[in-house]
Formats: structure tokens, sequence, C-alpha cells
């Protein structure tokens, strides 16, 4: 089943990002709070890093890095296993 990463930050009350780098590329298997990016916030000038809300297969990249994005944004989709 393929499932939607949507972007939902903790500890920070900056509502827009950028997406500086992903951990890893797809093809490749993550479990549940791997981590799966890294974006920074505009405001804050804070790194985040994004953990995996799923176990499965990384299938897209729908966020490219240098990317803005703001919470409740699509990330990518894992293949759950």
């Amino acid at each position: 089943m393929l499932r939607d990463v949507v972007f939902e930050p903790s500890g920070t009350d900056s509502d827009e990002f950028t997406v500086s780098y992903w951990k890893i590329d797809p093809g490749e298997r993550v479990g549940v709070g791997g981590e799966l990016l890294v974006v920074e916030s505009v405001e804050e000038k804070t790194a985040l890093v994004v953990p995996s809300p799923f176990a499965g297969v990384l299938t897209e990249i729908v966020a490219r890095e240098e990317h803005t994005i703001v919470p409740g944004a699509l990330l990518g989709r894992i293949e759950v296993s």
C-alpha cells in the first residue's frame, strides 16, 4: 500500500521551510522513525530532521531539495510493508 508522507513539524512556530537534502533515495528501505530528510526553518534558520511515519520503501520524492514547503505539504510516498 502506498502512503503519503506529509510534513508535520514539531517544536517550532515557523510556517515556512526549505528542503535542505534527502537522507535516502527512492528505492531505499526505511523504518518507522528513520531519518528521511532535513529541512531548515526560513524564519529561525534551524535545521529539523523529518522522521519516517511508516516502514517501507521510499518510492517517490515530491518535495525537491531547495524547494520551500509549509506544514501539511506532501514530501514523498512510501510503499509500506
